[in-house]
């Protein structure tokens, strides 16, 4: 009895585990959605494909290399040797059909999404920006003027953080070391000359 209880608990904290509630919503939604694509490639889309290729649809386009008939004249496809190069092209088009239609519908979930999202942030930031103001107008301050300054305090908390410089490069390094060393390579040169003038100039004294 207590091994039962035990199992069941496990299987109870296993079962109400978020990420398995997940999955499975995402199995039945998908399965769902699957069908759905199906039926509109297969029903809708697809017979108006097929329209244009006259009889029959992509699937019985082919090249017949090696005929063997039935006696009533029909073609064995069975022991023939045939290339259904109708299928290849069904298969492509329905995959691709099926991409653009998963692709439109992803969009547009993701759009409402972003649209919802944009509505949640707005509403929770009208809401910080009455509670602010609510406190201001406590303190003494008129209820329009408590509410300008709620939003540009809220404003300067979110403003994005100034962004740092780059940091420099090895050839830029590189660049810099070179032009100090060419710099003090020139200020010891001009000392030097200053130096062997002035033992000139002394040596024309003496």
């Amino acid at each position: 009895m207590k091994t039962f209880k035990k199992l069941w608990g496990e299987f109870k904290k296993f079962i109400s585990r978020g990420n398995v509630l997940d999955l499975a919503v995402a199995v039945v939604i998908g399965a769902a959605f699957t069908a759905i694509v199906t039926s509109l490639t297969n029903d809708i889309i697809m017979p108006l494909i097929n329209s244009a290729v006259g009889e029959g649809d992509l699937s019985s386009l082919c090249t017949v290399l090696k005929a063997v008939y039935l006696e009533d004249g029909s073609l064995d496809m069975t022991n023939s040797l045939v290339i259904n190069w109708g299928n290849f092209i069904q298969a492509i088009l329905d995959f691709i059909l099926i991409a653009i239609v998963i692709f439109a519908i992803v969009k547009i979930i993701n759009t409402v999404r972003d649209a919802g999202n944009k509505l949640n942030a707005q509403a929770k930031r009208e809401k910080e920006i009455r509670r602010r103001a609510r406190k201001l107008v406590k303190s003494g301050i008129a209820e329009k003027e408590a509410k300008a300054m709620a939003e540009e305090q809220l404003k300067a908390e979110q403003a994005p953080a100034p962004a740092t410089p780059p940091k420099p490069t090895v050839e830029e390094l590189l660049t810099e070391i070179r032009n100090l060393l060419a710099e003090n390579a020139a200020k010891s040169e001009k000392g030097g000359n200053s130096s062997e003038n002035g033992e000139s100039d002394g040596q024309k004294k003496d």
